[in-house]
């Protein structure tokens, strides 16, 4: 069982969610990947029903909504995202979308995702216009406390911040992360080898492989991925939570 859960409908395929998802679908299934999670974007051209509506022609793809924290309907739009178009969870770009994670409307959201019971997903890539708008792992860590019945997964493993958040993990216990992007990005840097460490010493808990496409295609940042782990090191069982037992077992994968 292979789980990508990190994935972006891609709109330069055509001017269409339907032929988005069905060219990632394509995709997904030459490259055997059995569950796929598609993060919903603002800045994409398509509206939370018409995103939901493509991804579900597709048993192996569930969906996050994204949401602004600062929009006069924000909770709203979450409750109806949920209960009513089938995502399973909330996603946050603080970096795309211009808000600080820590503001009390992002608190509340994500609390309020809590009190639904599904999990958030947070942007948490550390480039170099997100660094001067002050990224900081401790940051995360506040919104974690503040928000403990929140499962929260930190995107792309914090970046280069990834030894930083591995040890905020190990005192917040609502803190997962996905890989995606970052394991690839950082090739020729340590990096990578901090993230090995960050997985292995979290018992390869709690952690999720994710392609972040279309950044690169489904089966060409598999391959890279699997590649870079085995490189540093990882065994196949530690492979396999990786790649699909610890996202199958953390995201609703019930059929719709």
């Amino acid at each position: 069982m292979i789980v990508d859960a990190h994935l972006h409908l891609d709109d330069k395929v055509d001017s269409t969610a339907a032929g988005a998802a069905f060219e990632l679908n394509r995709q997904l299934g030459s490259a055997g990947i059995d569950r796929a999670l598609i993060l919903h974007l603002e800045i994409q051209p398509w509206s939370p029903e018409t995103f939901a509506e493509a991804i579900s022609a597709y048993p192996r793809m569930r969906g996050f909504i994204n949401v602004h924290p600062h929009h006069e309907k924000a909770e709203l739009q979450l409750r109806q995202g949920i209960e009513r178009l089938g995502y399973i969870g909330l996603k946050l770009h603080p970096r795309l979308q211009k808000f600080d994670v820590e503001d009390d409307k992002a608190l509340r959201l994500i609390q309020v995702a809590g009190e639904m019971k599904v999990p958030v997903l947070i942007d948490a890539f550390p480039d170099g216009t997100y660094l001067l708008e002050g990224f900081s792992p401790l940051k995360y860590a506040r919104v974690a406390l503040k928000c403990a019945s929140t499962r929260i997964v930190v995107a792309h493993m914090g970046g280069h911040h990834v030894l930083d958040f591995l040890m905020l993990a190990k005192r917040l216990p609502n803190l997962y992360f996905d890989f995606s992007y970052s394991l690839l990005y950082y090739q020729g840097s340590a990096i990578p080898g901090n993230m090995a460490y960050a997985m292995k010493s979290l018992n390869f808990k709690n952690v999720f492989y994710g392609s972040d496409y279309p950044d690169r295609p489904i089966n060409v940042s598999l391959e890279m991925s699997r590649n870079v782990l085995l490189a540093h090191g990882l065994q196949e069982t530690e492979m396999r939570k990786l790649m699909g037992t610890n996202a199958l077992q953390f995201f609703d994968w019930k059929d719709r």
